[in-house]
């Protein structure tokens, strides 16, 4: 299968290129490198690999690399609220426009299925277990921006290409392209690098997912030519945020939780999420457990292939400022960009 990762040099990216190429894909990956790490896609990336460097707003170069593919997945995006506050034009421009311009591209040349990552953050606050038919209760600009793209890329996408939206839970886990801002990337490296955990309050529930266990899916749903939306994680991974700061701890010798306030009131997402679309379809999936992937983040410190976590590399929103102070990422204003901002403005949530 011809499969156009956008976006395919990140986090999540990296590490499924790897899985859909050892698989036998044909991978071409389209990437802004936007945080200008001085990452090389030659190391993140395997050698069979096509890489394109562009700007995932840009049609004409987003029908060059649809020409010709099977499967169209869209990661791209700026992920966290925090980021996301950065610059909220921004945001709806690289969450929102970005993947409906791709949308677009992906119906005109005729490819078979596109496949948007969303977020379980989609979910909000909610009292009991969410499953794909909760409606969406988006708190911030990342959310609003998933939801939007959800609710409208079907209507880019009818009669064409089969629709798939992955709603991710918590990532975890080490990656080429590492990142150390998600919770728990961020307690792991932290308990490993002054032997503190932070926790502020503990209450509130997120499920996890291992990175690896996403590229597993990712190849598993298109393998399937599934569509619709599903929840990517496992229901014996949910778990509160006291529940991974325990992990982390007795994973990490030494370390030891820090606690601090009853809640943290710049995060009420709080919800449980049932993964049992994903199992009936896909038993066994995603059963990494969360220890797998904080002993990986403690490994990469212990062996010094991270030797400075706080580095703005391995954070979003750090490096999002960073990008911004050196003019390499902006807001394009471009005819699509302002229809699709008009349209993230005069949105209603709560319902479709």
């Amino acid at each position: 299968m011809r499969v156009v990762l956008l976006d395919g040099a990140g986090y999540i990216g990296s590490v499924a290129s790897h899985y859909l190429v050892s698989h036998g894909h044909h991978v071409t990956v389209v990437d802004g490198l936007i945080y200008n790490r001085g990452d090389d896609p030659g190391q993140l990336l395997p050698n069979t690999t096509a890489f394109v460097s562009g700007d995932l707003r840009d049609p004409a170069l987003l029908a060059d690399v649809c020409d010709g593919a099977d499967a169209v997945v869209h990661l791209g995006g700026i992920v966290g609220e925090p980021a996301c506050r950065l610059d909220e034009e921004l945001a709806v421009e690289l969450n929102y426009a970005a993947p409906m311009i791709a949308a677009e591209a992906a119906a005109g040349a005729g490819v078979g299925q596109y496949v948007f990552f969303s977020s379980c953050s989609v979910y909000g606050r909610h009292e009991g277990t969410v499953d794909e038919d909760t409606e969406p209760n988006p708190l911030g600009i990342y959310a609003r921006t998933k939801v939007l793209a959800e609710r409208r890329l079907p209507d880019v996408l009818a009669g064409v290409s089969k629709f798939t939206t992955l709603r991710l839970a918590t990532v975890h886990g080490s990656s080429p392209r590492q990142r150390l801002d998600s919770v728990v990337n961020s307690m792991a490296s932290r308990a490993v690098a002054t032997g503190r955990i932070p926790l502020n309050g503990g209450a509130q529930r997120r499920p996890l997912v291992h990175v690896g266990d996403v590229a597993e899916v990712l190849a598993g749903v298109m393998a399937e030519n599934l569509a619709g939306a599903w929840n990517v994680g496992s229901d014996q991974e949910n778990h509160t945020i006291a529940d991974i700061a325990e992990t982390v701890a007795a994973v990490v010798p030494g370390s030891k939780i820090q606690r601090g306030p009853e809640r943290d009131e710049t995060d009420a997402r709080d919800y449980r999420v049932s993964f049992a679309r994903l199992q009936r379809h896909m038993p066994g999936a995603c059963a990494t457990a969360l220890k797998h992937g904080v002993q990986e983040i403690a490994d990469l410190l212990a062996t010094r292939t991270i030797a400075d976590p706080d580095e703005p590399q391995y954070d979003n929103h750090r490096g999002l400022a960073d990008a911004f102070t050196a003019d390499r990422v902006r807001s394009l204003r471009s005819l699509a960009c302002r229809r699709y901002q008009a349209e993230y403005t005069a949105a209603t949530w709560g319902r479709p």
